[in-house]
């Protein structure tokens, strides 16, 4: 359930669009803008599809092996990858 919520809402709707309008405000682009390259890049490079190909796994694996204690470490270890590949769809 906590996975269906992340993956089905948190991130396609709050997460990934806020890092497009953060990087979107630092090179000078305006909301819509920043925005729109959200959308193309949904619609165009698969961007929620390949989230969920690494964070579906990652979350399920989270929830159900991983211990308490190491859960951040390692969603921070998976996201620093995240971060790698989101950056090359951002930039390409």
């Amino acid at each position: 359930r906590k996975v269906a919520v992340d993956m089905g809402f948190i991130s396609p709707l709050i997460c990934i669009p806020t890092a497009y309008i953060i990087k979107g405000f630092l090179i000078g682009n305006t909301f819509v803008q920043s925005l729109a390259n959200y959308v193309d890049d949904v619609v165009n490079k698969g961007l929620v599809f390949k989230n969920w190909c690494i964070f579906i796994p990652v979350q399920c694996i989270t929830f159900s092996i991983i211990p308490e204690h190491f859960r951040v470490s390692f969603v921070a270890c998976i996201s620093f990858f995240w971060m790698i590949i989101l950056s090359s769809i951002l930039s390409g």
